[in-house]
């Protein structure tokens, strides 16, 4: 086993792996070594989905195992951890953008018969999901409240929202942090604040400590 951690990070809807990748350099520049899992979104079924990033977890040799996941990823990788239960080898996990309570977003395109650009990842929670995080490793979620997007326009700039995913859709109860952050849906991925809130907790397990290494 390599003693150096590894971050495996995991993608939203309608996405690719690549996305990732200025996040994937930002963490190997902080000495972590990274791979980006790579889904089908709508295409294939959440159990499909689920085996095969447990094939690509199996594959990765090291000690530490840290999942950072956006939006969809964050379902995905809530339902793979609740699929094993203690027999796994992540020890935290960091959600950026996730609608763990379900997306209203979601929930209009589906009322307006749309629900056919959804696809599968209905399935994987965006319509319906659990409020909970019963699982042995900490989370963190990370929101954001740009507001640039969707949502404002058919929810009427009723609450705070990443333009995509509403703050309080990313609150699970159970989590062991969360922060909001005054960024789009999309710049989530892209920044460099995000990113140092994500190392903080996963040194930490929270987004509050001083991420150079003092607690």
């Amino acid at each position: 086993m390599s003693d150096q951690a590894h971050i495996v990070l995991i993608h939203g809807l309608y996405m690719r792996p690549l996305v990732m990748r200025p996040m994937a350099r930002w963490f190997e520049a902080q000495g972590y070594s990274t791979s980006s899992f790579g889904y089908k979104t709508t295409s294939e079924s959440l159990e499909l989905n689920v085996e095969n990033l447990s094939t690509h977890l199996s594959s990765i040799n090291a000690n530490e195992v840290f999942l950072v996941c956006h939006s969809l990823g964050g379902l995905l990788a809530r339902a793979y951890v609740a699929s094993v239960g203690e027999d796994h080898t992540i020890r935290k996990v960091v959600t950026i953008g996730t609608p763990h309570q379900g997306a209203a977003i979601a929930r209009w395109m589906k009322s307006k018969k749309l629900g056919s650009l959804l696809g599968h990842s209905m399935e994987k929670g965006l319509i319906k999901n659990r409020s909970d995080w019963d699982l042995d490793i900490p989370l963190g979620s990370i929101a954001g409240d740009g507001g640039i997007g969707f949502l404002p326009l058919i929810k009427g700039n009723a609450e705070p929202s990443d333009g995509t995913v509403s703050v309080s859709e990313t609150h699970i109860q159970g989590e062991t942090d969360h922060i909001v952050l005054h960024y789009s849906h999309i710049q989530l991925i892209m920044v460099a604040e995000v990113y140092e809130k994500a190392l903080c907790f996963i040194k930490h397990s929270n987004f509050t400590s001083d991420s150079s290494g003092s607690s």
